[in-house]
Order: structure tokens, then C-alpha cells, then sequence
């Protein structure tokens, strides 16, 4: 505005009218929980993306008619059923990790897990035997070892001790060792197997919930960003009325004669 506005007596500019601000914190109502809420905390229901707001519809009937506002909580909760419905049309009934994962990612808590930490809190004394004669007996210590042990036993018996030898050929003795040892080896090796075949299990199960976490985050990240873009959409045309307000202001106070 000029000086001579002022001179004039011209009223200077004044911000926008206490009703219109009065309007900007009222109340809003939720369309899909029907509570009183704050305008900050709520979004329009005509800046939801098509495919959630087709579930709204789909779900609450007459009560979603696309106009009004919607909670954020409201639409995150949606937004999660949502994907649930989506997983059950793609996966048919959801399996009960499927359905663990999917709370999980709904509440932004880690499914993730240290699964040799938790096998060797739980691990007992028996496996960790086990496990010890697994190790040495799948050595190429244990079989240079065990050949050597074979070659000093026979060499004694059938050259050094040929008189009076203690396991004479064909060597019975030691073919009864051999069957003892074989006997309870193989189990003992066998417990170890198993044992890992069960941390194997729990690492791929582990696996499919993260992999699945990370898909229904993934959709939901989409889901957020489509959210934030039509947010800021819808805030720069509000931006933009109350410019076109304030303009339209000043232009009457120009056109106004002075008093």
C-alpha cells in the first residue's frame, strides 16, 4: 500500500477474520469412528488413496461416503486392515505367522531375532557334547588320528607282539572296538544334525517374517507417501484461498473511499 493510502487514513491490512481462524481449530467429526477431532489431526476423506477408500466403502457401507474427515488413527488402522485384506486375497487365510507379522508391522515392531544367541541360551550339556563330537569327528584330525591308531594297533599285533599278540589276526578285538565306536558316533552325530536342522528351521522362518514384514511395509510406505502427497496438495490449495482472501481484501480497501 502507498503513502498516500495512509495519508489518506486508510485502515491498514488486517490478518484474516477471527471466524475464519475460529474455523481453522475447530472440531472436526471422524467419518469412520464418529469422535470429535481436532482439523490438525485429521485428513480429508477425498485425499484418501481410491483403493483404501473402496475398502472404507466396502466395509462400513452408507456410513463412508467419501466426504468429511477421517482421523489418522482411523486411517492407519484402515490402512493396515487394508493390506490384511489384500495378503488374505493373494494368500488366501492367512497362516498364524502370517497374521503375527502383519500385527507387527501395523504396530512398527521388529520381528527380527539373534538366532544363535537364543541357541546358545537354551543350548544343554548333552548338546553341546554333541556337538563337540561332531566337530572333532568330521576333522581330518580325527581321521589321521583314528588311521594311525588302526596301523599302531595292528603293526603291534601282527610284527611286534607276534608270539603272544593280545588281539591276534583278523583282529576281533578291534573290529569290536570299531563297532562300538560306529554305534554310538553315529547317534551322537546324529543328535548334532538335528539339532542344526532345527536352528536351519527357525533361520528361514525367521526369514519369511522379515521378507514379509518388508513387503507389507513396502506397501504401506507407498500407501503414506500417495497420503503425504494429496496432503500437500490439498494444503496449497487451502494456501491459496487464503491468499486469494487476503487479495481480494486489499482490493476492496483500495476501492473503498476514505473515510
Amino acid at each position: 500500500m502507498s503513502d498516500s493510502d495512509h495519508q489518506l487514513g486508510a485502515p491498514p491490512p488486517q490478518p484474516p477474520s477471527a471466524p475464519r481462524r475460529a474455523r481453522a481449530v475447530a472440531n472436526v467429526k471422524c467419518a469412520v469412528c464418529g469422535h470429535d477431532r481436532s482439523r490438525q489431526s485429521c485428513h480429508r476423506a477425498e485425499t484418501v488413496r481410491l483403493e483404501v477408500a473402496e475398502h472404507l466403502a466396502a466395509k462400513y457401507g452408507d456410513a463412508w461416503t467419501g466426504a468429511g474427515f477421517i482421523c489418522r488413527g482411523c486411517l492407519f488402522a484402515e490402512r493396515a486392515d487394508y493390506l490384511m485384506s489384500r495378503l488374505q486375497q493373494e494368500r488366501g487365510a492367512l497362516s498364524a505367522v502370517e497374521a503375527d507379522v502383519a500385527r507387527k508391522a501395523e504396530a512398527h515392531a521388529t520381528v527380527a531375532e539373534n538366532i544363535d544367541r537364543e541357541f546358545q541360551r537354551t543350548i544343554t550339556s548333552g548338546q553341546r557334547v554333541a556337538d563337540s563330537v561332531a566337530r572333532i569327528g568330521g576333522s581330518w584330525t580325527f581321521l589321521g588320528g583314528f588311521f594311525a591308531f588302526l596301523v599302531v594297533w595292528m603293526g603291534a599285533n601282527a610284527v611286534l607282539l607276534r608270539v603272544r599278540p593280545f588281539d591276534p589276526y583278523p583282529f576281533i578285538l578291534l573290529n569290536l572296538i570299531l563297532s562300538c565306536l560306529a554305534a554310538v558316533q553315529a547317534p551322537i552325530i546324529m543328535m548334532s544334525q538335528n539339532r542344526l536342522a532345527a536352528r536351519d528351521r527357525m533361520q528361514a522362518d525367521q526369514d519369511f517374517r522379515v521378507n514379509l514384514k518388508a513387503e507389507i511395509e513396502v506397501a504401506s510406505l507407498h500407501e503414506k507417501v500417495d497420503h503425504l502427497l494429496h496432503a500437500q496438495w490439498e494444503r496449497m490449495v487451502e494456501l491459496q484461498q487464503v491468499q486469494i482472501e487476503l487479495l481480494s481484501e486489499l482490493a476492496a480497501r483500495k476501492k473503498a473511499p476514505p473515510g
